[in-house]
């Protein structure tokens, strides 16, 4: 089987080698979990590795993703040179479509040959119909078109709440090829950031919660360790 490496520290080791490839994962998780720091990493990676990736962001300008994820990271000091060069493409659509998105991705496919993709969220999409039934029949289009372009994407999904025992499944946990989901845990006074491969078609994973840093030198999924 064919994977794509995510380059993020322990996250490769608990997905068996990396995601396989052409699938599609969804990023859940609540405000502040860190979904668009492990979707930019993933892209970041592979532009470091020879897979140009695009970045589709629906609320943040290119600019703004461009200075936070610099403050964010130090291990990026390339990115404008990236940028530059179409190794790392980051555009914001004018309308809030899948159909617009779809666009996007083919013509950066076919023009640039990304292999990587973020889209970045389709919660924004979600909100954009007014009937959670048009929703879902789009989404369902969408992933079938996914499925035939030569590319592996992560899609970011807002959670209601960053608590574990508050969550509950969307439509994404039942139709994407992969959830991942991240969670903000309260201990004591602080809160501790942790993950969970809730699922991942096609191969094998690690179905441990385990605890994750952001870190000025890249994300470090601590595999083994045990959150409390």
């Amino acid at each position: 089987m064919d994977r794509v490496k995510t380059g993020i520290s322990g996250l490769d080791e608990m997905l068996s080698g990396g995601i396989p490839a052409k699938r599609h994962v969804a990023l859940y998780g609540g405000p502040g979990a860190g979904k668009t720091s492990f979707s930019f990493e993933y892209l970041y990676r592979g532009a470091k590795a020879g897979e140009n990736g695009l970045y589709i962001s629906l609320e943040e300008t290119k600019e703004d993703i461009i200075e936070n994820m610099k403050n964010t990271f130090t291990l990026i000091r390339d990115i404008d040179e990236l940028v530059e060069e179409n190794k790392l493409i980051i555009v914001k659509p004018d309308k809030l479509e899948l159909e617009e998105v779809a666009n996007l991705l083919e013509e950066n496919i076919t023009e640039h040959s990304v292999k990587r993709a973020v889209i970045d969220s389709a919660t924004m999409i979600r909100l954009s119909f007014q009937k959670e039934i048009e929703y879902r029949q789009t989404l369902f289009e969408f992933l079938s078109l996914l499925r035939n372009l030569d590319c592996t994407t992560m899609t970011t999904v807002e959670a209601t709440t960053a608590n574990k025992s508050e969550m509950h499944f969307d439509i994404e946990h039942f139709v994407m090829d992969g959830i991942i989901n991240i969670y903000n845990l309260d201990k004591e006074d602080r809160r501790i950031r942790a993950l969970e491969i809730f699922k991942m078609r096609g191969t094998d994973h690690s179905r441990d919660l385990v605890p994750f840093k952001v870190t000025p030198q890249g994300i470090k999924v601590y595999v083994g360790e045990k959150v409390f």
